[in-house]
């Protein structure tokens, strides 16, 4: 059974005229993250062009290789609404809706049928209150309400799904055997 895509959405909710050292660090972890774990990356509502993106000077991800590597197979975009090909949009938080909460294992089982887009706000404000209520679901990572620096979750959410998919894979293909 295939799985569907991931797409970590990086949600700008630092300034959304300039672009900042910060935005651009962000996507410079975020791509060796999202390469390695076999996701799609989006940024939503940055103030940037495509051009900007392929400028980024950095040591992170083998200098930039990574996103390179993503932008070149497809697998980057630039938005300023979410879309379609994203799949059923999870907001990412140490709060979740208790009628919209999700655990990392029923986001695993969900990619066997469909893509999934997971929201990371960037910034002390993190995601806005249209996201959450957009969102279908809510995903506390941690599964205990702990709240987890931008760059941690960046690396954890993926980490986490990805293994959990890798389990289910396994098992499903022993059903079959």
């Amino acid at each position: 059974m295939a799985i569907k895509r991931m797409t970590l959405i990086l949600y700008n909710s630092y300034d959304k005229r300039r672009w900042h050292e910060a935005h651009k660090r962000a996507i410079a972890r975020a791509a060796p993250v999202c390469y390695a774990f076999n996701c799609n990356l989006a940024i939503m509502d940055f103030p940037c062009t495509r051009e900007d993106i392929m400028s980024i000077e950095t040591t992170i991800g083998d200098a930039g290789e990574y996103l390179r590597r993503l932008i070149e197979s497809n697998r980057f975009s630039i938005v300023d609404s979410y879309q379609p090909q994203f799949g059923i949009p999870i907001a990412t938080t140490s709060k979740p809706d208790e009628k919209k909460s999700i655990t990392p294992e029923e986001v695993a089982q969900l990619l066997f049928k469909k893509p999934c887009g997971l929201f990371i706000g960037l910034g002390r404000r993190g995601l806005p209150k249209e996201i959450f209520d957009f969102s279908r679901y809510h995903l506390d990572i941690t599964k205990k309400r702990i709240s987890l620096e931008t760059c941690t979750a960046i690396g954890i959410i993926p980490a986490v799904i990805s293994t959990y998919l890798e389990v289910f894979g396994k098992n499903q293909r022993k059903l079959y055997i």
